[in-house]
């Protein structure tokens, strides 16, 4: 990511961007389709998106609101689908976003061909040139309105040549993940995600500790524990929408907190279903090692470590190693 979007040194910092990714589209076409798991997939990765839910499409101008989020993207991904252009609000959302990324903001423009040929949009040929034509017909009259179908009409061949995607053959799903995965490879590697705590005083080398602790480039599963005296932290670091989750075996750390869940040790029968698991590589025993079996499920009182300890021990062992090991385990367990 540009590196404007980095946090500066002082706690007044500005954030450049407000979202990563801004989503054009018409939704009566693919907002319950195609855009519909795209924005999913985005909130799923942590992209923050802004996706219009309101069904204003019917308009001439957009709302303030919008201007400002388009102008707040570092993205932009334009969806095109047959009926794109029958929208003058899409339309009209199309002129800004193209108006922003001439203005050299840093934002990028990536088009979607969602069962549409990017030459029927760069040409405004088949269903856009039926569009148009209505549209042409609606401002035959009116000097400012043609100037609006021109500026139409220039944004959406400049929007299609650029580089983009075509979904029209191959799996929708695995395309969808080429986006999510292009965008988050590329635009996501910064402080931008945390962009959120601008509010927050001296954070700036708290963060810059805990990004490179995180190691966000190696694909491998991490636990980063945060620890320090009381005080020192707290929940008003965390945006709304926020749900932080904290394991422990001391209940009183997490007395105050909104909701308790206890994790309760295993059943006997999913006890047994694990330590066959191991045991044997196979839910069901052999006969002759069913009593031991049960002995050591007892001893372990349905604790998954100890079940996987003593099933991978026994694995593989005769019934004679059987029954000094478990002789021993029935010993020891209370230790």
């Amino acid at each position: 990511m540009a590196s404007s979007s980095s946090f500066a040194s002082n706690s007044q910092y500005c954030p450049r961007w407000k979202y990563v990714v801004f989503l054009s589209f018409r939704g009566e076409d693919t907002r319950k389709t195609f855009t519909g798991h795209l924005y999913e997939g985005l909130k799923n990765r942590g992209i923050l998106t802004f996706q219009d839910d309101k069904k204003l499409e019917q308009g001439d101008s957009i709302p303030e609101e919008l201007m400002k989020a388009i102008e707040k993207s570092q993205i932009a991904l334009i969806v095109f689908s047959r009926n794109y252009a029958t929208s003058r609000w899409c339309l009209n959302e199309l002129v800004k976003i193209m108006e922003c990324k001439e203005e050299e903001n840093g934002q990028t423009v990536i088009p979607i061909f969602y069962d549409v040929d990017p030459s029927h949009v760069r040409n405004q040929s088949e269903s856009f040139a039926v569009a148009f034509a209505k549209h042409e017909l609606k401002y035959k009259d009116d000097v400012e309105g043609m100037q609006k179908v021109q500026r139409w009409r220039i944004a959406l061949t400049a929007t299609a040549n650029l580089k983009g995607y075509d979904i029209r053959d191959g799996i929708e799903s695995e395309k969808i993940e080429q986006i999510v995965d292009c965008i988050s490879s590329k635009f996501c590697k910064s402080d931008y995600s945390l962009s959120f705590l601008q509010d927050v005083v001296v954070i700036n080398a708290h963060l810059e500790n805990l990004k490179s602790q995180l190691q966000i480039e190696i694909n491998d599963v991490r636990v980063l524990g945060i620890w320090g005296i009381g005080g020192v932290g707290g929940v008003g670091w965390f945006g709304n929408g926020s749900r932080v989750i904290v394991t422990t075996r001391n209940r009183k750390l997490i007395e105050d907190s909104d909701a308790i869940y206890e994790v309760h040790t295993l059943p006997d029968h999913e006890a047994m279903q694990l330590f066959n698991q191991h045991a044997f590589k196979k839910e069901v025993p052999d006969e002759c090692f069913k009593k031991f079996s049960l002995e050591v499920v007892n001893q372990a009182k349905g604790l998954p470590l100890a079940i996987k300890v003593w099933g991978s021990m026994l694995h593989k062992k005769g019934v004679d190693k059987w029954e000094k090991i478990v002789d021993q385990i029935k010993k020891k367990s209370n230790s």
